[in-house]
C-alpha cells in the first residue's frame, strides 16, 4: 500500500468494505507500524488510532491543520483529537460502514507519508519506532 492510492468514496461502500482482523493486523505490521487498532465505544466498532506527543501546541496544531487539509483532499474525515496542549491522537474509520475499510489503511498511510511530525524529544526517547519513520 502506498500514499498513491486514493479513498473511493463512502457512497459506494457497503458493509462488505469492512476488512478482517487478519488484513487489517497485517497491514499495521507491515505498513503502519504507527497505528494500532482498538476498540472505540463512542463509535461502537474497532477503529485504527494513532498517538503521540508534539514538541508543543504549535506543532500540535500544525499537524492537526495539515491532516484536515489531507483529510479534504480525499474526501475521508479522521477523528482528530488535542488534549492537554500537545497530546495528539487520529482516528480512523469508516462512517458509514462502521468499521475499518481500505479506505481507512489508504489514509493512514497517507498521513504517516506526507504530513510531518515534531514529536516531544522524551516521548521520541520513550518511543524509538517513531524515530525510525520520523521526517
Amino acid at each position: 500500500m502506498s500514499s498513491k492510492e486514493k479513498c473511493v468514496p463512502c457512497s459506494s461502500l457497503d458493509l462488505t468494505a469492512k476488512l478482517s482482523c487478519e488484513t487489517i493486523d497485517e497491514a499495521l505490521k507491515h505498513n503502519l507500524s504507527l497505528w494500532e487498532t482498538r476498540y472505540d465505544a463512542k463509535a461502537s466498532c474497532n477503529v485504527l488510532s494513532r498517538s503521540f506527543t508534539a514538541k508543543n501546541f504549535q506543532c500540535a496544531i500544525y499537524y492537526i491543520n495539515e491532516v484536515g487539509q489531507l483529510a479534504e483532499r480525499e474526501g475521508h474525515h479522521p477523528d482528530l483529537h488535542l488534549t492537554s496542549y500537545r497530546n495528539v491522537e487520529v482516528v480512523v474509520y469508516t462512517h458509514k460502514v462502521n468499521g475499518i475499510t481500505g479506505n481507512d489503511l489508504a489514509l493512514a498511510k497517507m498521513i504517516d507519508e506526507e504530513i510531518k511530525v515534531v514529536y516531544s524529544p522524551k516521548w521520541l526517547r520513550e518511543n524509538p519506532p517513531a524515530a525510525i519513520t520520523s521526517k
